[in-house]
């Protein structure tokens, strides 16, 4: 019995231990049956393309990008060759190792390229996109592409990128227009990698690089190349054919960049403000000068120079970056007074030769309120032409209750004012029309009220805010006296082999519904403002009359009122319109006028289209004024105008 017994439990336990031992066989089978489907499955496309790319690696061709053009030809964007160090996360074998042999490498002045610190924090970032290429080093010189090429095989994973860096020539003088080039934003490129973005990918971010981005950017290109263990290219798949980038457009623009050269070196280094010139029989823009400004430059250096600058830059509180052409706002001061005296003449309010109860004796009493006039000792009885030509306020003052601000505002944005002009910029500002109901809207929460004497000072321009551009457009309207026109830069999109692609139209944004007297009459009291004696005389340029008006802004701001300019040249048949804003510098006469008047008398004298009008004024064979370099501009306050 107890041999049986035995022999009951022994067998019991070998069948005990074989079944662990096939539970244990099962077991591993089945773990190994699970990375197996991992593997083949779940895997299946990662690790396909691992193994492709052990020996083959898809390689995005970026497409030469569009230069940009001012309207003679000359060059304002174009692109340089550029070399740039690039690290390819799954290639890297020993990360430690790999930054420890980059930190090695010196450049010509025997300073390290690299740093440690630097490349870790760079690895890390790239982990996340493990088989996008990850710019660890940005435009290198030819020396440092030949170090890294030469010890690939210390380097497993760090591969050399040819790629194309923006250039302007101009720096500065056009940056608002021009723009500028930067990086995706690692939040905007999960949407853009759908619109042939890759990884790491430059963008137009301002200006005309940003707006037509994706006229100029053009279409990238294929290719497979063999590559070895290291990471290393060695030669084209030659059965994979390549598939071939497509050129970005270049663009031909309306600027003129010399005429922006002058306006640049005739405005005030210290100062902030803006030139804006146009045609104001077409709306081409011909100047955008805003100051300050920013070499674009910076933006396609190496990341360490363009860290340290764009630390700067965006710290500073002047913000270079802004476009002061059309995101500046200002009251437009006793510029706006041309347009009140043209809806009085419209509208019949007032004749050339009108003039006001009360003459100017340097104030006007309406209610309890006195109002100043610029001019203490006053202007006596005055018509219009003599109002605007010395810029009486006193005059304005009872205009402006007697149009009243709804007439006002309606002329305001038949001339284009306090609304967006749609401009071919991003970013461009609205402005701000005042009057009873906007007034009240605005500043319902302080319990502030609309009352009648506000509209005196809506007539001389000190209730409204404007661009410089819509000034521009304002002036040029009261000139041309038809229409007002779309403003742009564009004028020709063309191909790579200079063919034409499309070319733009005018565009009339505003019909002016205004009778011809009353526009002759308004022409007149615009070039009185020029003449000897007018407050814009500085702005004058001999053979040709010019009609302006000059202002000066309150600020409130600042202790000091804004400086600002508009004219239209010739008068009666104007080819060019200019707004000039200087913040915080006094009188528009003295320091706003003569950059104006630089760049008129620049515009009459050297370029084809300027020298033509003036020749066709000037059949005696009169000498147009040789431009030589911007007289001194003065920056502290003059107050010749109200």
């Amino acid at each position: 019995m107890a041999f049986g017994k035995r022999l009951q439990d022994e067998q019991l336990e070998r069948r005990v231990k074989s079944l662990i031992i096939s539970a244990a066989i099962s077991f591993f089978f089945i773990i190994l049956l699970i990375s197996l489907i991992n593997t083949q499955v779940r895997d299946a496309a990662d690790n396909i393309r691992l193994s492709n790319e052990n020996s083959m690696r898809e390689t995005i061709v970026l497409p030469p990008r569009g230069s940009i053009f001012d309207r003679n030809g000359e060059v304002l964007a174009r692109n340089r060759p550029s070399y740039a160090i690039c690290v390819l996360p799954y290639k890297l074998r020993n990360r430690d190792k790999v930054i420890e042999s980059l930190c090695k490498i010196r450049d010509e002045n025997g300073e390290a390229v690299f740093d440690s610190l630097e490349l870790t924090r760079q690895f890390r970032r790239a982990s996340q996109r493990r088989f996008d290429a990850t710019r660890i080093k940005e435009d290198v010189s030819i020396d440092i592409v030949s170090i890294v090429e030469e010890h690939f095989m210390e380097l497993p994973g760090i591969i050399v990128q040819t790629e194309s860096r923006r250039e302007y020539p101009f720096g500065p003088s056009a940056f608002h227009v021009v723009g500028y080039m930067g990086e995706i934003p690692e939040n905007e490129f999960d949407t853009l990698r759908h619109q042939d973005y890759y990884w790491g990918d430059l963008m137009g971010r301002a200006g005309l690089e940003r707006q037509y981005e994706q006229v100029m950017r053009g279409r990238c290109g294929r290719e497979y190349l063999e590559v070895n263990a290291f990471g290393k290219s060695i030669r084209p798949i030659t059965n994979i054919p390549r598939i071939e980038p497509v050129h970005g457009h270049d663009l031909y623009v309306s600027l003129d960049i010399q005429l922006q050269l002058v306006a640049a070196k005739a405005f005030p280094d210290s100062l902030k403000g803006a030139v804006v010139a146009l045609d104001p029989r077409s709306g081409e823009v011909l100047v955008m000068f805003s100051n300050p400004s920013v070499d674009p430059n910076i933006f396609s250096a190496a990341t360490s120079v363009r860290g340290r600058t764009w630390a700067a830059v965006a710290a500073d509180r002047n913000l270079p970056l802004n476009n002061r052409g059309i995101q500046g706002t200002y009251p437009p001061g006793s510029t706006f007074k041309p347009l009140s005296g043209l809806a009085g003449l419209a509208t019949g309010k007032i004749t050339k030769d009108s003039r006001m109860p009360a003459s100017c004796g340097g104030s006007f009493r309406f209610g309890s309120r006195v109002a100043r006039c610029h001019k203490p000792s006053g202007h006596g009885s005055t018509n219009y032409v003599v109002a605007n030509q010395y810029s009486c306020n006193v005059f304005f003052y009872q205009l402006g209750l007697r149009l009243g601000d709804e007439v006002i505002n309606r002329y305001s944005r038949m001339f284009a004012l306090g609304q967006i002009s749609g401009i071919d910029l991003p970013s461009e500002r609205i402005g701000y029309l005042s009057g009873e109901k906007a007034y009240n809207e605005r500043f319902a929460s302080r319990n502030w009220r609309w009352t009648q004497g506000l509209v005196m000072d809506l007539a001389i321009g000190q209730q409204q805010v404007f661009t410089p551009l819509q000034l521009a457009l304002m002036v040029g309207g009261m000139g041309n006296g038809k229409h007002i026109y779309r403003p742009a830069l564009l004028k020709e999109e063309r191909n790579s082999d200079g063919i034409l692609v499309s070319q733009r139209k005018s565009e009339v944004i505003s019909t002016l519904d205004v009778d011809q007297v009353s526009l002759d009459v308004n022409r007149e009291a615009l070039a009185a403002a020029i003449r000897p004696g007018g407050t814009g005389w500085r702005s004058n340029v001999p053979g040709i009359v010019v009609g302006g008006k000059t202002g000066s802004a309150q600020n409130p701001h600042g202790s000091e009122s804004h400086a600002l300019f508009v004219a239209t040249a010739p008068y009666d048949d104007p080819v060019i319109a200019i707004a000039v804003v200087v913040e915080n510098a006094g009188g528009g006469g003295a320091v706003a006028a003569p950059i104006a008047g630089e760049v008129l008398r620049y515009f009459f004298s050297h370029t084809a289209e300027g020298k033509a009008v003036f020749d066709k004024y000037n059949p005696e064979g009169l000498k147009p004024p040789v431009i030589r370099r911007p007289p001194p501009v003065v920056s502290v306050p003059v107050v010749d105008e109200g």
